[in-house]
């Protein structure tokens, strides 16, 4: 039905459905023609990751690229299971499963023969997803390369220092301990400029006034208003122009205004690339050195420094401790009592219905756990991204979404699989564990064999939700709204971007990751998940291809920062997946054999994981692949966009290609961080975080 909706209002609202056909992409290139019915589906599954990375951003091509890994993974490791495991557990599992659970783990009895099975099949699947992995983190590698290759200029040759003591705090000693202590050249000029991060709290007081001085002036201009009064708002508009001149002059030629935060651009990426290596994160050194943002993409306030800093930390770690107490009786419930079971348990009303109607009970089950389960996931993203932009340092709208999926995917985790699982038998659990901590991972294991039906539930509903995703019905909404007051081109402009909490890269790609490792995990006990799990992230490849590469408006581009996070989730989820095979196997197999054997994989999984975590060098370029210049007969591409210096200042004298489009720049002109927060609010926060500067 979703498909149909979609084929219904592409066409009759292009700018909402087919932005980048009329409007390209970050390259210039027009996306490919899908102008038949479903023609688009094709194209969006054979669509190379190169070119959809081309069309939007590396975050979002390194996305579809996951999606295809996990189609290929559970295909590998799901089919020899599906053809071997499931007839064994059907016909000689000797269990007492009924339904989809004759197929799997369920249906073996307690001290079976087939056990003996498991292990293998743990160790090739493990090996498998490894294999994957690797290949497709080789694959990014280069991709990354390129990328860093081809990034505009100041990013390219620049990096953010901070932690600077206050002897360097002054452009001119800046200057010498790089030029001389650090590089040792004295023939030749290493720094291209020098921006340090200025306390600018008195001038922000000019700057806003002079706004609304100019807006007023602009209404005495379009009103029918005396000249007189004219005259005297266009003197005060002057005066305030030129106090805030006089101090923009003060604070830009005066180091006392420095803090201890600064964007140095070098004149050889080189360079650039040698003080990101010394001042890495994590060395011996105080001075800390980052490859900064976006030009477009820096949350100015957060690089200030604020004495009351810590209670912002204080509040926003208690606040997202106190979501995660609230959620957990609303999971817990959730799992436990949505089920006709407990409902015909509670009222014989309800029992006679469903006796009366067995379809309506099947569809109950398969359908209001899962869904109410995914609602509360959906608020707890919003609710996590809002506590994440109002109380934590992020230096980049960026960054945020890249909390968002560290933190998200956590409490997803926890409340998904484990909270789920051990929910759904909650009234018969709960006192043992609290009698007996020792057998939670028992619970937690035979919670997993028996609510295999859940997840497949779970994972088709999630098909589905994935599905409604093409229509984009917030941005259609708002376009709707906003064309019936303003003319297309601001309705179309108010109504971008789509939610940018839910919808988000950190959101999906924490989704994505949690899907994954629930198939991943479940595989095995129940195989008939893995192939609902491909046909969930086939899907997702193609929902995701055509929004990015025809929908949807540009985003910041980290580089690959959500794919990694990604594959380390994965392979935390591994370990996950080997601790539940082998304390399962060790219930149910008539010795500890099949356990030991199975759990036997998690060295060979161990070292693969310190082998993942250095052996790619995906970072920073190594040097000999940092290109000096563009060779001649080269294609000219932008070098120069943007630059390092507050907007309250006055802007450097750059040469810049301004038809070099952001993404970031999109974003802008819609959300302030990257989710909705309402900006007076968050001015409101900003204000008190710095009214303590000097």
């Amino acid at each position: 039905m979703a498909l149909c909706l979609f084929g219904c209002v592409r066409d009759r609202y292009p700018a909402v459905y087919l932005k980048k056909v009329n409007d390209p992409g970050s390259h210039g290139e027009v996306p490919p023609d899908i102008s038949s019915s479903f023609g688009w589906m094709t194209v969006c599954w054979r669509l190379p990751v190169d070119e959809i990375a081309n069309h939007s951003n590396l975050d979002h091509g390194m996305l579809v690229q996951f999606c295809d890994a996990a189609v290929m993974c559970f295909l590998s490791t799901g089919l020899p299971a599906l053809l071997i495991l499931c007839p064994l557990c059907a016909l000689v599992g000797a269990g007492t499963a009924s339904n989809l659970g004759l197929l799997g783990f369920a249906n073996v009895a307690k001290g079976s023969w087939i056990t003996y099975l498991y292990p293998i099949f743990v160790w090739y699947t493990v090996v498998v997803t490894q294999a994957f992995i690797f290949r497709a983190q080789r694959a990014f590698v280069e991709r990354r390369y390129q990328w860093l290759r081809t990034m505009t200029e100041p990013r390219a040759n620049s990096v953010l220092l901070s932690n600077l003591p206050d002897n360097l705090m002054k452009e001119s000693a800046l200057r010498t301990f790089l030029e001389e202590q650090i590089f040792g050249a004295s023939n030749r000029e290493v720094l291209q400029s020098v921006s340090f991060v200025k306390d600018t709290n008195q001038l922000d007081k000019l700057v806003a006034e002079r706004a609304r001085y100019n807006e007023d002036l602009q209404k005495l201009v379009q009103g029918e208003v005396h000249e007189r009064r004219k005259a005297i708002a266009r003197a005060e508009m002057s005066k305030v122009e030129g106090q805030v001149a006089k101090l923009q002059g003060i604070i830009e030629q005066s180091d006392d205004y420095n803090l201890n935060l600064a964007f140095v651009s070098f004149h050889d990426r080189h360079d650039a690339v040698i003080v990101l290596k010394l001042f890495a994160p994590g060395g011996n050194e105080d001075i800390i050195a980052e490859l900064p943002p976006d030009t477009d993409d820096v949350i100015w306030n957060d690089l200030r420094p604020s004495q009351s800093q810590w209670l912002y930390d204080f509040t926003g770690y208690f606040l997202l401790a106190f979501v995660f107490v609230i959620f957990v009786p609303l999971v817990a419930y959730n799992a436990s009592f949505t089920e006709v079971a407990v409902w015909e348990k509670n009222d014989s009303n309800v029992k006679s219905f469903m006796n009366l109607y067995p379809v309506v009970a099947v569809f109950s089950d398969a359908i209001v756990a899962p869904l109410v389960l995914i609602f509360l996931m959906g608020i707890l993203c919003s609710i996590i991204a809002s506590i994440l932009v109002n109380f934590f340092v992020l230096k980049a709208r960026g960054i945020l979404q890249h909390l968002v999926q560290r933190w998200y995917y956590v409490y997803l985790v926890i409340f998904v699989l484990f909270l789920t699982a051990v929910g759904k038998s909650l009234t018969n659990s709960l006192g043992d564990l609290f009698k007996d901590p020792k057998e939670i991972p028992k619970v937690l294991a035979e919670s997993f064999a028996d609510c295999t039906l859940f997840y497949m539930d779970f994972i088709v509903l999630t098909c589905c939700i994935y599905a409604l995703a093409l229509l984009r019905l917030m941005p259609l909404y708002r376009y709707r709204i906003h064309s019936c007051v303003y003319e297309d081109r601001i309705a179309i402009a108010k109504s971008e971007p789509e939610d940018q909490d839910y919808n988000g890269m950190g959101a999906r790609s924490a989704r994505l990751s949690l899907c994954y490792v629930v198939v991943l995990i479940l595989g095995t006990l129940a195989p008939v998940i893995t192939i609902l799990g491909a046909i969930l992230f086939a899907i997702c490849r193609i929902v995701f291809t055509y929004l990015f590469v025809y929908a949807e408006t540009l985003k910041p581009d980290l580089g690959g920062l959500f794919w990694h996070q990604q594959l380390k989730h994965v392979q935390l989820g591994t370990f996950l997946y080997i601790a539940l095979m082998t304390v399962l196997l060790l219930q149910r197999a008539p010795n500890y054999i099949p356990g030991v054997l199975c759990g036997s994989s998690v060295l060979f999984m161990a070292f693969s994981y310190y082998t993942f975590l250095h052996k790619f060098r995906w970072e920073q370029l190594e040097f000999s692949e940092i290109p000096a210049k563009v060779s001649e007969g080269a294609p000219e591409i932008p070098r120069v966009y943007g630059h390092y210096k507050q907007p309250e200042l006055p802007p450097p004298k750059s040469k810049e290609n301004l038809k070099l489009q952001r993404a970031a720049t999109t974003m802008r002109a819609r959300v302030d961080a990257c989710c909705d927060v309402g900006p007076q609010r968050r001015e409101k926060r900003d204000m008190s975080r710095h009214k303590t500067m000097p």
